[in-house]
């Protein structure tokens, strides 16, 4: 079960997600669990069009890898290596080297935007236990973007046609 909060501002509502009920913290994190471990898993991108899957690395810092999507045969046709322009998104790794923070946060890392081709640095928070606001930016982080994922539970990872 989950709480939503709407609020009306003049003629303007909002809806505030709270998570679960019964979250402890704002990740959810379970006592005695490793809250560095709770962005692993995979994740709806904003747009609802690809699905990230997040791990650990073999170096040990945490890595996000294309697994699902719509179009997954699509070539990485604007990748600044003329090498890799050939291959698939699926499988390939966009987020590298973020480094766990403290207090739900991961950073330090880049993030691979294969729309354009470009790479930012990269960091993550986790708001709640199925929420995580990615932030691409370059320089300082006031100049950058950022989007809320959704933690993706489903095993259907073509996303060209209905959900589940």
């Amino acid at each position: 079960m989950r709480i939503i909060l709407a609020v009306m501002i003049g003629c303007v509502s909002a809806a505030l997600y709270l998570g679960p009920v019964g979250a402890a913290g704002p990740a959810g994190a379970q006592p005695g669990s490793d809250p560095s471990q709770a962005v692993l898993g995979n994740w709806l991108v904003q747009s609802h069009d690809g699905i990230i899957q997040i791990s650990r690395a073999p170096d040990g810092t945490y890595q996000g890898r294309i697994v699902g999507g719509i179009n997954l045969n699509r070539l990485d046709s604007r990748n600044p290596d003329p090498a890799k322009r050939q291959n698939t998104l699926k499988g390939t790794v966009i987020i590298t080297r973020l480094k766990y923070a403290g207090d739900d946060h991961w950073s330090g890392g880049t993030i691979y935007d294969p729309s354009s081709g470009k790479h930012y640095q990269c960091n993550l928070q986790l708001l709640y236990e199925d929420v995580l606001k990615v932030r691409g930016f370059r320089g300082i982080g006031l100049f950058g973007g950022s989007q809320i994922w959704s933690r993706y539970y489903a095993t259907q990872m073509d996303l060209s046609g209905p959900v589940p």
